[in-house]
């Protein structure tokens, strides 16, 4: 299809007369009426209701149920043209994990936003393992997964290690617990990751399982209300659970397996999303390093 005759379509279903519809488009009436056969031809149905010899013309069922997809058309035409036209903008898709963004990810947002030239993003929540297909078909251009893989076409490079801690409603308990004090099924389970699952199946009977057990860290503020209930986060969510004043943290002995973040992006990242990785590795760089609650603060500290 021509974008010419998608425009002669158009103008058709607007105005209802081939008259007019030959004026806006600066064709002959018979220009116009053989450009929509064309069309029609192509597609394998009538458009138009033509009555011989009127210049009125109505569309038949199918013209109406071709007219929305007209217009994308006309619309996905001008944005092409207007690639063309607008300056180089360095735009990222980035995959992230729910603690990721309860930690990390606003801080590096931000630096990317405030970064000159500016650096465009979108984030995207994926499961650890599916951040690997993503990556692979270039859906996405960096992602942070908790899980290592050995995938032919990604890169994977471990980022930094957090703590895992203990989480409970606030009561002025001991600071540190021994894990064989802990109640298995008076857990708030959250499953971070194959290291920590392997520490809690080795510690706890598997004939005492949680109660509860929850897939998105942001639960853990709401569904935890009874003084028995407790939890495993890293220091981070932990810290953010502390600042709503319900909250007290714990260290448990032995302590569970820290929990790593590791970044991937593709082999061979698309072209023009080169620029951005870099500025986009150069903000992450800054922003481990000048620190975040995930990584250096101490909650127990601060409790």
């Amino acid at each position: 299809m021509q974008s010419q005759d998608i425009e002669i379509f158009l103008q058709l279903a607007r105005h209802r007369n081939l008259s007019r519809a030959a004026e806006v488009t600066h064709l002959a009436q018979s220009t116009v009426s053989k450009r929509l056969q064309m069309l029609e031809a192509r597609l394998g149905y009538p458009l138009l209701e033509r009555g011989k010899g009127h210049k009125k013309v109505e569309l038949t069922p199918q013209g109406e149920a071709f007219l929305p997809i007209a217009e994308r058309w006309q619309e996905l035409v001008r944005e092409a043209h207007e690639v063309s036209r607008a300056p180089p903008r360095r735009h990222l898709v980035i995959g992230t994990v729910s603690s990721a963004n309860m930690t990390f990810v606003p801080e590096l947002c931000r630096r990317l936003w405030n970064r000159r030239p500016r650096v465009g993003y979108r984030t995207i929540s994926l499961h650890s393992v599916e951040m690997y297909e993503e990556i692979e078909k270039r859906s996405i251009d960096v992602g942070f997964t908790l899980v290592e893989q050995a995938v032919a076409n990604v890169a994977v490079t471990p980022c930094f290690s957090v703590p895992l801690i203990g989480v409970r409603i606030k009561q002025r308990g001991p600071r540190k617990v021994d894990v064989r004090r802990l109640d298995p099924e008076t857990c708030v389970f959250v499953p971070w990751g194959t290291r920590y699952l392997t520490w809690h199946d080795d510690w706890f009977p598997s004939s005492r399982k949680p109660w509860a057990a929850v897939d998105n860290p942001l639960m853990l503020f709401t569904v935890m209300e009874h003084r028995e209930q407790w939890a495993v986060a890293p220091r981070g969510i932990a810290h953010s659970m502390l600042a709503t004043g319900r909250f007290e943290t714990f260290r448990i002995d032995p302590a569970p397996p820290e929990r790593t973040f590791f970044k991937i992006t593709h082999k061979t990242p698309r072209s023009s999303a080169v620029a951005a990785l870099q500025a986009f590795d150069e903000e992450l760089a800054g922003t481990i390093h000048d620190g975040f609650p995930d990584i250096y603060t101490d909650v127990q500290a601060r409790s």
